[in-house]
Parts: C-alpha cells; sequence; structure tokens
C-alpha cells in the first residue's frame, strides 16, 4: 500500500492545527461522562486514552486510574506512531498510512471510523475479577471496575474481538486486549457505548457521519444561544463555550440533574456550579439544573455539600454561599416566572432559604448575630491568610453572600406571590444584618475579620476583606469610594494581570503550585468584586481590571491559577476561568 507520507507535505504532520488550545487533551461531547485525552498532539509523542470522570476511578488518588484504556491507531494490525488534529465534532489521529477518526454519537456512544488498512488496538492490564463478555451479533462487553460497562461493536461489516488472557489461577484477564478487524473494503467503523447497568446490543447504529453530524449540530446550537461579546472578548467566545458545553455531565441515576467539570476528573464543588449556573444562563433550563444540582445533597439543618458525584459525598466542610449572588444576576437580566417552572422555583426558595439560614443558626457560634467562616477551605479560597492562625473567623465575606442571600429569597417570594409577611421576613433579614456587619466589622478603613468569642478585629493582607464590594451600591458610598481606592493601587494587589488574592507586598505572599488565596489570581475573587465594583458604580475601576484579567486569558491561555507579577499561570485550565470570562464579558458588553 502506498504510504502516505508520500502524498502529504509534512509527514510529521507538524502544520496540524486543532481549533482551540486544551480539546487535544480532553475532547468529549455535552452529556458524555467518557472522554479522549492525550498528553500532546506531537507526531510520536501522544499517548492517546479513553478516560472516565465516573467518581468511583477518580477518587483513588491514581490520577491515571481514570484512563479505561490505551488507545494505538494500527496498520495492517501493527501499531503505529501518530499526530492529533481536533475539531468541534471530530478528533483525528494521522499516520504516515491514514487516518483514524472519532466522534460522539451521543453522550454515551463514542464512534471511531479508519482509513483503508488502518485500525484500532484497545488495551489495558487487567484487575482482579475483571473478564470481557462476548455479546450477540459480535460484540463485546467490558464491565469496567469501579466504572461503567462498555460495549465495544464493530459496524459497517467490520468486527472488534477481545484476545482471551482469561487466568482462573489469578482469576482475572490479565490483560484487556481487544482490536478492530476491517470490512471487505479494508475500513472499519466502531462504536464504544457506556451503560449505566449491563451491556447489550441495540438494534440499530448511527452511521459514523450521522454520529459527526449530530455533535456539530448539539454544539452549534449550544454556541447560538450564546451571547456576543464587545471586542476583544468576542474572539474566545467560541472557545469558552466550547470549553463548558464539552465538560458537561448529564444526569444520571446516582446525579439527577446536570452538573460540570471542574478539570477532567474534577466535578465542580457546590458553589462554582451556581457560579456557572450564571455564566450560562441564557440556557435557562440547564442554568435551573445548575442551582439545582448544588441543592440534591442538603442536610435536615439546611447545610448543603461541598461537592458530590456518583460515588462520592462531600460533607465535612462546606463552599461558600452564593446563591443569592446568583439569583440576583440572573433575576437582573429576565422574568424567571416565565422561563423556569413554578414547583422549580418554590424548590429553590425552600431550599436555598434554608441554606441562607443556616449560616445564622449554625455559624455564629458566639452569638454575635454575624456568621462566620470556619478556614479558608470554607472561604473558596483556601490560603487566605484572615486564617493566618485561627480557624473560626468571623470574616466580612461571609456576612456579604448572606446579606445576598436573605435579598434574593424576599425576590423569590415576590415572583412566587407569597404574603407580604414572608416578602418582609427576608427584607428584614437582609437590612438588619447589612447594618450590622458595618456597625461591627467596618473600622472606618476597612472591612475587618473578628476573631469569634473574642471579637478581637483581625485586618490581613487578603483580598477576601475587600470581598464585601459584592454588596454594591448597598454599601454607603464612602465605603465604596474607600475599598475602590484601595484596589485602585497599582502593585498591592492590582497587578498587570489582574487582582492578587494577597497583597503583593505582603510578607505572606507565595504563589506555589495549587495554591489560591496566598498570592495567586484566582477566578472567584476576580468574579465578585468586578460584579461587586460595577455594580457599585465604579465600572471605570471594574472594566480596567477586567480588561487587566481576561486579557491575560485570552492572550496567555486559560490558567485557573495565575501568577500576579509575571503572569505565569498553572498548567491546568478546567472551566473556572472560562466561566469568570464569560460572565466578565458579559456584564461589559451589556453596557451600552
Amino acid at each position: 500500500m502506498t504510504n502516505k507520507a508520500a502524498t502529504v507535505k509534512d509527514p510529521y504532520f507538524r502544520e496540524a492545527r486543532s481549533f482551540m488550545s486544551g480539546v487535544v487533551q480532553f475532547f468529549s461531547r455535552r452529556g458524555a461522562w467518557m472522554a479522549l485525552q492525550a498528553n500532546t498532539p506531537g507526531y510520536g509523542r501522544g499517548a492517546l486514552y479513553l478516560m472516565t470522570n465516573r467518581g468511583g476511578r477518580t477518587h483513588t488518588g491514581d490520577q491515571t486510574y481514570s484512563r479505561i484504556y490505551r488507545i494505538h491507531p494500527t496498520f495492517e494490525g501493527r501499531k503505529v506512531p501518530f499526530a492529533i488534529q481536533v475539531t468541534e465534532a471530530e478528533y483525528t489521529l494521522h499516520t504516515r498510512y491514514g487516518d483514524v477518526r472519532f466522534t460522539w454519537a451521543d453522550e454515551a456512544k463514542l464512534m471511531a471510523e479508519g482509513d483503508k488498512g488502518m485500525g484500532l488496538l484497545f488495551s489495558r492490564d487487567g484487575e482482579g475479577y475483571e473478564v470481557v463478555k462476548q455479546r450477540r451479533d459480535g460484540a463485546w462487553e467490558s464491565p469496567v471496575r469501579n466504572a461503567k460497562p462498555l460495549l465495544f461493536k464493530g459496524l459497517e461489516g467490520s468486527s472488534f474481538s477481545f484476545d482471551d488472557t482469561w487466568d482462573f489461577d489469578r482469576f482475572k484477564y490479565t490483560e484487556l486486549r481487544g482490536r478492530t478487524q476491517p470490512n471487505a473494503k479494508g475500513k472499519f467503523t466502531l462504536v464504544v457505548e457506556e451503560f449505566f447497568y449491563g451491556a447489550h446490543v441495540r438494534d440499530s447504529y448511527p452511521s459514523y457521519a450521522d454520529a459527526k453530524a449530530s455533535m456539530l449540530e448539539d454544539w452549534k446550537g449550544f454556541l447560538s444561544v450564546m451571547p456576543h461579546y464587545v471586542e476583544p472578548f468576542e474572539q474566545k467566545r467560541v472557545e469558552t463555550a466550547y470549553a463548558l458545553w464539552s465538560h458537561l455531565l448529564a444526569p444520571s441515576p446516582m446525579t439527577p440533574n446536570w452538573m460540570l467539570l471542574m478539570f477532567p476528573t474534577v466535578i465542580c464543588s457546590q458553589w462554582q456550579h451556581v457560579q456557572n449556573a450564571v455564566a450560562l444562563q441564557e440556557h435557562t433550563d440547564l442554568s435551573l439544573e445548575l442551582l439545582l444540582t448544588a441543592l440534591n445533597r442538603q442536610s435536615d439543618e439546611g447545610q448543603l455539600a461541598d461537592s458530590y458525584d456518583d460515588s462520592h459525598l462531600a460533607t465535612g466542610g462546606i463552599k461558600p454561599p452564593v446563591f443569592g449572588w446568583a439569583l440576583k444576576n440572573i433575576m437582573s437580566r429576565r422574568d424567571i416566572t416565565k422561563v423556569w417552572p413554578r414547583d422549580k422555583i418554590e424548590r429553590l426558595y425552600i431550599e436555598a432559604g434554608r441554606w441562607a439560614d443556616w449560616f445564622m443558626g449554625y455559624r455564629d457560634n458566639d452569638g454575635d448575630g454575624l456568621p462566620a467562616f470556619e478556614g479558608g477551605t470554607e472561604n473558596g479560597l483556601d490560603e487566605s491568610t484572615v486564617w493566618f492562625d485561627q480557624v473560626n473567623m468571623t470574616s466580612p465575606d461571609v456576612s456579604a453572600y448572606t446579606v445576598l442571600n436573605f435579598e434574593a429569597q424576599r425576590d423569590l417570594a415576590v415572583a412566587l406571590g407569597l404574603s407580604r409577611k414572608a416578602i418582609d421576613d427576608w427584607d428584614r433579614k437582609a437590612k438588619a444584618l447589612l447594618a450590622l456587619m458595618i456597625e461591627k466589622l467596618w473600622d472606618g478603613e476597612h472591612f475587618v475579620a473578628l476573631r469569634e468569642f473574642t471579637h478581637e478585629p483581625v485586618f490581613s493582607g487578603s483580598i477576601t476583606h475587600y470581598i464585601p464590594i459584592i454588596l454594591g451600591d448597598r454599601l454607603p458610598k464612602e465605603i465604596i469610594h474607600k475599598m475602590a481606592a484601595d484596589l485602585s493601587e497599582e502593585g498591592v494587589f492590582l497587578s498587570e494581570y489582574g487582582l492578587a488574592t494577597e497583597r503583593m507586598d505582603s510578607d505572606l505572599f507565595e504563589v506555589q503550585g495549587v495554591q489560591m488565596g496566598r498570592g495567586a489570581i484566582d477566578p472567584p475573587a476576580e468574579i465578585f468584586i468586578c460584579t461587586g465594583l460595577w455594580d457599585a458604580g465604579q465600572k471605570k475601576l471594574a472594566r480596567e481590571i477586567v480588561n487587566r484579567y481576561c486579557g491575560r486569558l485570552m492572550n496567555r491561555g486559560f490558567s485557573h491559577i495565575i501568577d500576579p507579577i509575571s503572569g505565569a499561570g498553572s498548567p491546568f485550565t478546567g472551566t473556572w476561568s472560562r466561566c469568570v470570562f464569560t460572565i466578565l464579558s458579559r456584564m461589559i458588553s451589556e453596557d451600552k
């Protein structure tokens, strides 16, 4: 057979470009719990895997355990090197002999096809008790340990089979090794389908072309609903939307609402789902789903789980309560009674209300009327220096969030047509807490934290002291002006790339590894301060910070964590920075 290298300009495919960064490392479709994942697109350098985001394989501490199978392209049965190129609906392996292509037919079906002579090899070591099973019509089931069963089936006259490596004494298939066989024309088409229960063969399957068209149609439909932005932000509209679309996880028996990945293998925490509900609010049904998914794991007292997935529930801590901020943002742009079912709004009212009240009932240990966070992980910035030498701190951010939560409950009560008493009760709570936090936490220059029980004021170098700007014009003008002046000072919090989470002249400033709160520029601080400044009438400053932060993301990649001095970013990107980019770009673009 003719070597393809003789017919292409570069036999190593160095000019092959994917449509956006990061997609080689994670190629999936809205709703799918699996993805294709490779470390690099370069010829002969990439290792390609079919991976899962099922919790049973992502919470082991072994980052490689999420990889279900390694995938090799083959030519006439032998493994060959490849380069990777990705479009919105197709993942292509270029080899010197031909191409292999992948697409997603739906949220459960990965499909592949190959040029003449090309094939695929799936392999990995077997685990204890692990087997593969023949099914009808030449199909094979692979019940993946700690994940979900997969069905492999050749289509269009091609076939697929696993090697027999069963070892009774070791009670497992020692190696799971399956490969495609071509049809009479020398080509193959393959479907790999995930099942929640046991796998079974379907009566019919889509063609590869129809599967690709379905994926592209779903993506284009999603994108068409997303807002357009003013320049230069419009340049990254497609990339940010695609990352959010491809990281969405469909409901399952253990996760009844849509969810979103923060990174591959890591599902968003409670407050991240709420933030993404704001980012995706034009998708009104999906936005509601993301709000409800955060409420699915709630204690009788009202506490929400930090995070959960289909096999894991984290309840030993919490994440900040930002339902109020989110609901008020969404309700300022649309009448929720026209786009959300009443019963779902009622559920939001009841369960988000219990979450709002929980902080007054279970995080005010000293009874001073102000809620507290117990450690920086609850504050959401993790290493925030407010908690440098004490865990229980009445920090100003949690009071600010709770004021907005009470206000949003009032707004929901109005939308639902509830009694004047119900409306006034929430309004009274919001105003009383706002007045008390200003009285107790504003020292004339700053919002301080108080050590619980002793009430000793603490003012650190943390951006946490400025999160109360999220309250916008509810704050007195003199407080707004002082906070804006502090945040405007170059080289303190304000850097060339956005706002640092710790003063850059602080002795505690440190940007190491995955640290979020000791100085790095991190998504949640940017979003709450920028939207708060905007609502406080400080649009010029908000716009300047947005331009710096979003400019850094556009120019150097959507890093999750950014060094405010050098602009260097973490190697992992994910969805959080793209969520924030979407919200801030919308905010700026709506200003006429």
